[in-house]
């Protein structure tokens, strides 16, 4: 049998494969996007962490519709300026108790 062959350390090799992953599923990293892209969402952890809540209180939100998820290649996002306004309204109406701010 003759065939061209091509030596690849492991970690070429993973790196490798999950390019082709990511263009076959057409998903984009995160680490692709533009800084201006990724300026405007938060990921779950930073928006648990900025609000104070946990995930399944951010899923409980999720499912109430009090915040908005957006989904990009399977990962869930939270656009900065729905999460300043759920801030701000929280505040100004004394309702703080739920995402302790």
């Amino acid at each position: 049998m003759q065939g061209n062959f091509i030596m690849l350390q492991r970690d070429d090799l993973k790196q490798v494969v999950a390019e082709m992953v990511e263009e076959l599923v057409g998903k984009k990293p995160q680490t692709d996007l533009t800084q201006e892209e990724s300026d405007e969402y938060f990921t779950r952890d930073q928006v648990c962490e900025r609000l104070h809540i946990t995930y399944t209180t951010l899923w409980r939100m999720q499912k109430e519709g009090t915040i908005i998820v957006h989904k990009l290649g399977g990962r869930n996002l939270y656009s900065k300026k729905e999460i300043s306004s759920l801030v701000k309204s929280k505040v100004q109406g004394s309702g703080c108790s739920e995402l302790n701010v």
